[in-house]
């Protein structure tokens, strides 16, 4: 159940002010309101915190638009070559330091990794 981050810290003070003035423990009171215990301290342990997204977040070691580019640019001077070989000839040639995975991917998404 999705809730917004503050009705959820608004539940979890209501809980917490009513089992101190009624002495009612917390699990009765979640139970008239048909809250799980475990959404609960769920809900506790995330007081104060905004929702997060699950979307991808960009990463430090992702590869940048120009890093993209030097690779597809050098494909283009050396087109017989392999993912593998282009990989250690960039190095070499101080153009970019990727893994040879890395212009796999860059190359497959280009539709460039054609067999023929």
């Amino acid at each position: 159940m999705w809730v917004p981050h503050d009705t959820r810290d608004e539940i979890v003070d209501y809980i917490r002010y009513w089992t101190r003035r009624t002495e009612l423990p917390a699990k009765r009171l979640l139970g008239w309101l048909r809250l799980g215990t475990s959404k609960f301290h769920q809900w506790k342990d995330r007081y104060g915190k905004a929702n997060e997204h699950n979307g991808t977040l960009p990463r430090d070691w992702w590869l940048e638009g120009w890093e993209k580019e030097a690779i597809l640019d050098y494909h283009d001077r050396h087109p017989f070559n392999g993912y593998r070989r282009l990989a250690f000839m960039m190095l070499d040639d101080d153009v970019v330091a990727v893994a040879p995975t890395s212009v796999y991917r860059v190359l497959r998404q280009a539709g460039r990794l054609d067999r023929q």
